[in-house]
């Protein structure tokens, strides 16, 4: 993809990234240019209520798995009070200076880990932390996978800015047993390895037999020679049981998280020279290949994003490991239903995910593919759920159409003119939630707000996948006005489906973002990122805990905060 194109493309993505969180509240018409929002689907789905199968709306219950990625990723930082090294910006070279220091500590200590062949509570990230292929122009963003709780909430301050993740507790207690799967220290690509997370005290009630599986993947890889990507938690396997006996599989996938977006998004638009966060050097991974040049695991039809490609790569063996574990915990007892699910880039590695077991010639179902365990083969592959929010373009308009028309047998929105699907659902069309629950069907659904420039078609092509489901309701300027950045925001996105369904079921509030002052009355922006200032936000988290009634760790934040402050002082 030469420069220019590739440049419009990231103005998109960044445009839409770089946001000021506001509430967004429309004045919408109730239909667009004579043609209504909620045309008639080609789909012949009965009507059918979703009481007694889902807790609340499957679109709303989805977007809270999504957020609920999120939350999982942010409670395994080590630092949540400053993961991105943003308190260090603004200040000259010291947040690369400081960043180099943190990446000799991890050659360091990587050694010493694959010494002790350290387990789940070790410190994750950086390559060298598991004995694997070091990327010294990545953020070294630090993880430990033993603080991942679900029915916690979390903090964690972004760029001056408290992000609190607060999944509803109509998931979160129902999660009896949590997993971690990850590629064992030094271990060959294809192997992982699944540990019980411990759970510490329980302060709430646990009102159900669930387990979530999380699972690690790899982000930062393009493809390019001498580009290894770096580890994180990447989404999560729900095993979640119904009242008839029977359950259903959700796997779901996380979004992009980084600090400064200005800088993230353009430190990684370079192929060769990609460097800084990690998720945003996979989200620009935007030349697509085909099947003939090393992604037919995810499709061999058409040709598809390769940084999504290469990160669901990674992906998979740990993916598989958790849903094998599934199976154990089920013997002879296939899932009703299997929703996948995410935002943003989860939205994308959803597609990516779904095409690899439809279209894909590693993990198919029922013999394509010789890397689908046996014990999963005759699980529901071929009726499977895609639902994604906000979510790019990850393939071209043969992916696209394939997956979407044949594989997923929904309707697609394909246009380069109109960029409004005049088609689209409304959130409260029922036939909605009747092909959702339909065991006999697969779906494909991407739920989006018309004006979020992350899923136009312009820039450098390729096409959706999915049924069009607006959230707001398109008006007929919109063909010619520009993009909405505040679009892409999960809280957004949530906030109108709310609006559109008026469910009572479905709880109010599953994130929302703090300002600095909310949290840390006594920060002073002046000293930022000075030891003492460090000191003050660790101590908000903690109060902020402490104040909310929620178990956590203390003894794990100071000890991390000791070490930041330790690898600071070094030379």
């Amino acid at each position: 993809m030469n420069l220019r194109v590739k440049s419009a493309v990231a103005i998109g993505w960044l445009s839409a990234m770089v946001i000021a969180v506001s509430s967004c509240s429309l004045s919408l018409p109730d239909s667009l240019g004579g043609a209504p929002a909620s045309s008639a689907p080609t789909t012949d789905v009965a009507d059918v209520t979703y009481q007694g199968i889902f807790p609340y709306h499957p679109l709303v219950y989805h977007l809270d798995l999504s957020i609920l990625a999120y939350q999982l990723y942010d409670q395994s930082l080590v630092w949540p009070f400053d993961p991105y090294y943003e308190e260090l910006s603004g200040e000259g070279d010291q947040r690369k200076k400081f960043m180099n220091k943190v990446h000799n500590w991890a050659v360091g200590m990587g050694s010493e880990q694959v010494t002790n062949r350290a387990g789940i509570r070790s410190y994750r990230g950086p390559g060298a932390l598991s004995g694997f292929p070091h990327n010294l122009t990545h953020d070294p963003i630090l993880f430990d996978y033993s603080q991942v709780v679900p029915r916690r909430r979390s903090l964690s301050n972004s760029n001056g800015r408290w992000t609190e993740y607060r999944t509803p507790e109509k998931i979160t207690a129902t999660i009896k047993d949590t997993f971690v799967c990850y590629r064992p220290t030094n271990a060959a690509a294809s192997t992982s390895t699944l540990a019980r997370v411990p759970q510490g005290p329980r302060r709430s009630k646990i009102v159900g037999s669930n387990s979530l599986l999380t699972f690690e993947g790899g982000t930062g890889d393009k493809g390019e020679q001498n580009q290894p990507a770096s580890q994180s938690i990447m989404g999560f396997v729900l095993l979640r049981e119904k009242d008839s006996g029977a359950y259903d599989i959700h796997i779901a996938f996380r979004g992009s998280r980084s600090g400064d977006l200005l800088r993230a998004a353009i430190q990684a638009l370079s192929d060769s020279r990609a460097k800084g966060n990690p998720d945003w050097i996979t989200d620009l991974g935007y030349d697509r290949l085909g099947s003939d040049q090393g992604v037919s695991h995810i499709s061999s039809v058409g040709k598809v994003h390769r940084g999504f490609a290469r990160s669901m790569q990674s992906i998979y063996p740990n993916l598989f490991r958790c849903l094998s574990h599934v199976a154990k915990l089920k013997p002879g007892a296939y899932p009703d239903n299997i929703y996948v699910t995410g935002h943003s880039l989860g939205g994308a590695l959803a597609q990516a995910f779904v095409s690899g077991v439809l279209m894909g010639n590693t993990y198919g179902p029922n013999g394509r593919g010789k890397a689908m365990p046996t014990a999963l083969s005759k699980w529901p592959w071929r009726q499977i759920k895609l639902v994604s929010f906000s979510a790019p373009r990850i393939g071209d308009a043969e992916f696209a159409r394939v997956l979407t028309v044949d594989r997923l047998q929904s309707e697609q929105f394909s246009s380069r003119i109109n960029p409004v699907d005049r088609r689209a659902f409304r959130p409260s069309n029922r036939l909605i939630t009747g092909r959702l629950l339909d065991v006999s069907r697969p779906a494909g659904f991407r739920v989006l707000h018309s004006k979020d420039p992350v899923t136009t078609e312009k820039g450098a092509g390729g096409k959706h996948v999915g049924k069009t489901v607006y959230v707001n309701e398109p008006k007929a300027l919109d063909i010619v006005s520009p993009p909405d950045p505040s679009a892409h925001e999960q809280k957004v996105v949530r906030d109108l489906l709310l609006k559109d369904l008026n469910d009572s079921t479905s709880p109010r509030l599953a994130m929302q973002y703090l300002e600095m002052n909310t949290i840390s009355p006594d920060y002073d922006k002046r000293n930022k990122g000075s030891p003492g200032e460090l000191s003050k936000l660790a101590a908000s988290i903690k109060r902020y805990y402490a104040s909310n009634g929620i178990a956590f760790e203390s003894a794990a934040l100071d000890r991390n905060l000791k070490l930041r402050l330790t690898i600071a002082n070094q030379p």
